[in-house]
């Protein structure tokens, strides 16, 4: 535990020395992939699918604030639709006017989680956002993980019926207009997904804020268990099959996930716990302060030898030996 900490302690000074280059390189990281996922799933634009054009919009997107890089995202995605279908992409131009102005209202600053949920959700890893977005934001961040899953599971309905909603025909139109909004309105899965998802973060969110000892670690394992029976008993519900696998791989990395954001943020000495009990004219106060762990830094102490010094030293021990004979 200490190598560990030490380790934890080193990655901290290191970040703090040398952020103002590492925060545009983890935004370049995030933007690769966001660019990525959305040109390999519905890369129909050829001309802005390309990795330069993906490779600048990633630099471009590592040097502003998050926010940017979402409303990037949110253009490509509609230029991809386009080249698919105009009934498409002006459905997917309002479902997203809609969630810009939810998620600019109440989460402006919860970008991150917007773009990592979708990510997430296309490796098969949902479960971990909803722990994470619980653990590190806040109770109303519950609305970026909606948001992101909702875009999600409609552009993943869009790859799936790509060749009716990308049919040529002009008699076609008000079909592919009732094709494109069937992925928002009947997919019942989605609903499902949103709302264990809004339950579980929303149950960490709070569960992590009690002052009871071990409040993190209650609240990952009450917030995984609730993902992994909502999710299960949903997918049976709907009748939803061969998801069961990766639903048990997904909750058991979610758990790993969570528990490394509670060494790295809240790692808490609790056999150190203080209660403090104070007054003033109006109120009592009763305070529980639990310390964290941390390593010190270790001291280094030089001891400089000289031969000159070692002579007399040596010269002194032997007429001592000689005193005693």
């Amino acid at each position: 535990m200490t190598s560990l900490l030490e380790i934890k302690e080193k990655l901290k000074q290191f970040y703090g020395r040398f952020d103002i280059y590492l925060n545009p390189l983890f935004k370049f990281i995030l933007a690769l992939c966001v660019f990525s996922v959305i040109n390999g799933n519905i890369g129909y634009m050829k001309r802005i699918g390309t990795f330069s054009v993906t490779l600048v919009l990633a630099l471009i997107c590592s040097l502003l604030p998050v926010n940017i890089m979402i409303l990037s995202a949110a253009a490509v995605v509609l230029a991809h639709l386009y080249a698919l279908s105009l009934e498409v992409a002006a459905v997917a131009f309002v479902l997203f006017f809609l969630i810009a102005l939810l998620y600019f209202r109440f989460a402006p600053k919860d970008g991150i989680f917007v773009l990592l949920t979708p990510i997430c959700l296309h490796f098969n890893l949902g479960p971990v956002m909803p722990l994470a977005i619980g653990l590190t934001g806040k109770i109303y961040s519950v609305i970026s993980a909606a948001c992101g899953t909702v875009v999600w599971f409609f552009l993943s309905g869009v790859k799936q019926n790509e060749a009716a909603l990308g049919s040529s025909e002009e008699t076609a139109a008000v079909s592919k207009l009732t094709a494109a909004l069937n992925q928002i309105m009947d997919n019942k899965e989605m609903y499902l997904v949103v709302v264990v998802f809004v339950l579980v973060t929303a149950a960490v969110a709070f569960i992590r804020r009690l002052s009871m000892d071990y409040a993190w670690t209650a609240a990952i394992l009450i917030g995984a268990l609730i993902n992994f029976i909502g999710l299960f008993a949903g997918y049976m519900a709907l009748g939803i099959t061969g998801k069961t696998v990766s639903l048990v791989v997904a909750s058991l990395l979610s758990l790993a996930v969570a528990f490394l954001l509670e060494f790295c943020l809240f790692h808490l000495d609790y056999s150190r716990t203080e209660r403090v009990q104070f007054e003033d004219d109006e109120y009592y106060y009763y305070v529980k302060a639990v310390p964290k762990m941390y390593v010190s830094k270790q001291e280094k102490q030089v001891t400089t030898f000289s031969a000159k010094g070692n002579r007399r030293t040596a010269r002194r021990r032997i007429s001592d030996e000689m005193d005693e004979d």
